[in-house]
């Protein structure tokens, strides 16, 4: 925890850093599409998401665009074409309402393991860090914070289509930095993602630490960490 608490500020990633989608994509997926014809199993939604995922881009695809109906379009756009190679859907626009709303709540989201048997958060905001949110996310971000348990323990949430900034783009951590007034130097930033979180951060002049569960970025990152229990 020392490692932490020379910052006045600490941002974190969430999707992949403090939250995973429950039980998967694919089963959220298919269990709301069965009213409209689906037929097909959970686990090819899973590949066929992995897929469009990549191959849009993600959330970041998005860069500097901000608003409702920018993110809902790059939504209903990667729903759509997950379900098209399936035979596509009866009614799609009704399903796509409901499925974007789903994702909102708590019930398909679940805080980390590491996440709360370190008290990582607890501890932080104990301390006096400050504590924030940088996240390639939409507007449902602080929706879903909140329906997690998460979001008192942030000072600030920056979602990218609010902010119109998604990282790598040092414009989200420049934002970041002014809310809790600290220099570069004085805050670290934690995510997931090598090129949006750990080389963003860095890019801005922050410290930054990569969390790396599953050893998907072997040997990239200067500052690593498995669980957030190494922190503790």
């Amino acid at each position: 925890m020392a490692i932490l608490t020379k910052y006045k500020a600490v941002f974190f990633d969430v999707g992949g850093t403090l939250l995973r989608v429950h039980p998967s994509v694919g089963e959220v997926y298919a269990k709301h599409a069965r009213p409209f014809g689906f037929s097909g199993s959970a686990e090819d939604l899973d590949r066929r998401f992995g897929m469009e995922w990549k191959k849009t881009g993600g959330m970041e695809s998005l860069g500097t665009q901000s608003g409702l109906t920018a993110e809902r379009r790059f939504w209903r756009t990667l729903v759509f074409n997950v379900f098209d190679v399936c035979g596509g859907l009866e009614d799609f626009d009704a399903y796509f309402e409901i499925i974007y709303d789903a994702f909102q709540s708590g019930e398909n989201w679940r805080v980390y393991e590491d996440v709360a048997e370190s008290g990582i958060l607890d501890k932080l905001k104990g301390r006096g860090v400050v504590l924030g949110v940088i996240s390639n996310w939409d507007s449902r971000l602080r929706t879903i914070l909140e329906n997690t348990g998460l979001a008192s323990y942030f000072d600030f949430i920056l979602a990218s289509t609010v902010v119109g900034s998604a990282k790598p783009d040092r414009k989200i951590f420049r934002e970041a930095l002014g809310r809790c007034g600290a220099a570069p130097n004085e805050a670290c930033h934690i995510g997931d993602e090598f090129v949006a979180d750990f080389q963003g951060a860095r890019n801005s002049g922050m410290e930054a630490i990569l969390i790396d569960r599953h050893g998907r970025h072997n040997g990239e990152a200067a500052r690593k960490i498995g669980s957030f229990l190494e922190l503790v």
